[in-house]
């Protein structure tokens, strides 16, 4: 048995264990919202959107972002909404969760809603942007502290496996330099911490 195929029978037997195996597909935001798992807490926006995104059918995927702006700053969720909305020409923004220098997580797009974030990659993908310019500056240890919680808990949501075919970098999938060269150096350790606040293990290669 491979490494990812062990991972995978194992996060089905601890899925199974937890209350979040019962939950109908129907529940899961809010799953994704309440679960105070390490603290986690979503702020929700509720934006207006120029045209109302369609739903995603399946989610497979994780894709981590920084915003990328000239300098390494903070913004809010509502900043990138009229971004994405005024200067892109898009319904509004693009992903589904932004991550503030602070740690505060803020909601984007509607939790099971199609993301703008990922060209051709959308239709299965949960967007994630931590705020700054991660080749220029550093995600701060909130930051790093939020994403971890959050990708904790959608990965229980959505069984996913917290490894480098599941949880990725922008850069994985389209021509960018995002997340950033220091955000993504540290996706190899932030994938394994999260599997271990899953009680999953790593089996030996």
């Amino acid at each position: 048995m491979n490494r990812r195929s062990f991972i995978k029978k194992m996060l089905g037997a601890v899925v199974a264990a937890t209350a979040l195996s019962f939950i109908p597909s129907g529940e899961q935001a809010l799953a994704a919202t309440k679960w105070r798992n390490g603290g986690l807490h979503i702020r929700e926006n509720n934006f207006k959107f120029a045209e109302m995104p369609t739903k995603r059918k399946a989610t497979n995927r994780i894709i981590i972002h920084h915003a990328g702006l000239p300098k390494d700053r903070d913004m809010t969720a509502a900043e990138i909404h009229r971004l994405h909305r005024d200067n892109n020409g898009w319904a509004g923004i693009g992903y589904h969760y932004v991550i503030r220098k602070d740690g505060l997580i803020e909601r984007g797009r509607g939790w099971n809603m199609v993301g703008a974030h990922a060209y051709k990659n959308n239709d299965d993908s949960v967007g994630i942007v931590l705020t700054g310019n991660f080749n220029i500056g550093s995600p701060t240890t909130s930051q790093i502290k939020s994403l971890e919680n959050l990708l904790t808990t959608l990965c229980g949501v959505y069984r996913l496996i917290p490894d480098e075919l599941s949880v990725i970098g922008h850069r994985d999938v389209n021509s960018t330099a995002c997340p950033g060269d220091m955000l993504y150096d540290m996706l190899p350790q932030i994938r394994k911490r999260v599997l271990k606040r899953m009680s999953l293990d790593l089996p030996e290669d």
